[in-house]
């Protein structure tokens, strides 16, 4: 059976390496993201005289062309970063593989084992599924979940689903040579679903009204390899890598982000309906990098997070002061 495999990074990697040792396949080319080509994956594939391409537009015409000429029976997509549309979809006899790190009809989209700690799912899934027109919808070929632990991280569901996405894809594409492979219309699991939106710059940040549970996965949820999860201490941005629920703590109203105490692990901040031990954070240098991660030192009294009332009250000083100078009333025209 002829694969043509879109892929990066170590996903895409794990995947390709057994294909490529088994006889009943042959990999006639490789796709690479062209925003950052995967050098890895191009030496794997160069390696054994597998062309490398590196479309811009991958749906575009030319591309399209260039694609069928390899006369793949299935293509495969792990971790390629641009949408598959009808042209290039309707190629491959045998039709298109993804691999999703989330747990379909549920987490379709961005970001699944993030959002999926966030929520507090006791298991996360990996879902090899037919790509079809929409995003993450095609039917289900075949589906692996793990738990989620309480002390899993962004960071350790990342390393497992690696693996499981990458053996469960293999096995997927064995079981289509065999034609033993099933087909799982996901409407028969939840007619509705679930999509989940792409992280952006400021997501990252904690409201400390949120409950203590909430925060707690947050911080997981955002570990490096993530942003991690940001607050402000002094003005400065500071990256929580690790907090601790405690236990035996009571509900009370209180100022969400304030320094409550401090002992031998860290500094406690009253969250939305307790307080929460923050254990290890980092500073958020200039060009966005982590500087060393160090137990946190804030006082008791102080305060965590932006104080949006104050921020709003400088910002509308400003621009009194400029309308002043430029002769503007306010309010007027």
């Amino acid at each position: 059976m002829k694969i043509g495999f879109f892929g990066d990074g170590p996903w895409a990697e794990r995947a390709l390496l057994p294909l490529l040792e088994d006889s009943r396949y042959t990999i006639v080319f490789v796709a690479v993201r062209a925003s950052k080509p995967d050098q890895k994956l191009i030496e794997i594939a160069q390696a054994r005289g597998i062309p490398v391409l590196c479309p811009a537009s991958v749906n575009s015409n030319d591309s399209v062309a260039t694609i069928g000429k390899f006369g793949a029976d299935l293509h495969v997509s792990m971790s390629y970063d641009q949408i598959l549309r009808e042209k290039i979809l309707s190629l491959p006899p045998r039709g298109t593989l993804n691999c999703h790190a989330g747990a379909l009809p549920f987490y379709r989209g961005r970001n699944p084992l993030t959002w999926a700690i966030i929520n507090g799912e006791a298991e996360f899934g990996v879902t090899v599924h037919w790509v079809d027109l929409g995003i993450d919808t095609g039917d289900i070929v075949l589906q692996i979940k793990a738990p989620i632990r309480p002390t899993d991280t962004y960071a350790t569901l990342l390393a497992s689903a690696e693996e499981l996405c990458a053996s469960a894809l293999v096995r997927a594409i064995s079981d289509i040579y065999q034609k033993t492979d099933k087909r799982i219309a996901q409407m028969t699991i939840d007619p509705v679903g679930m999509y989940c939106c792409r992280r952006r710059e400021g997501d990252e940040e904690i409201d400390w009204t949120s409950d203590t549970n909430s925060i707690e996965r947050f911080v997981r949820a955002l570990v490096v390899p993530g942003p991690g999860a940001r607050t402000s201490w002094k003005d400065s941005p500071y990256a929580i890598l690790a907090a601790e629920k405690i236990d035996g703590t009571k509900p009370y109203t209180g100022v969400p982000g304030e320094v409550v105490g401090r002992d031998s692990g860290g500094i406690l901040v009253k969250s939305g309906d307790t307080f929460i031990r923050l254990t290890l954070w980092a500073p958020v240098q200039p060009d966005g990098s982590l500087g060393a991660a160090v137990i946190p030192n804030a006082l008791r009294g102080q305060r965590l997070g932006r104080n949006l009332r104050a921020l709003l009250a400088r910002a509308e000083a400003r621009i009194a002061v400029l309308e002043s100078r430029l002769g503007v009333c306010p309010g007027g025209d």
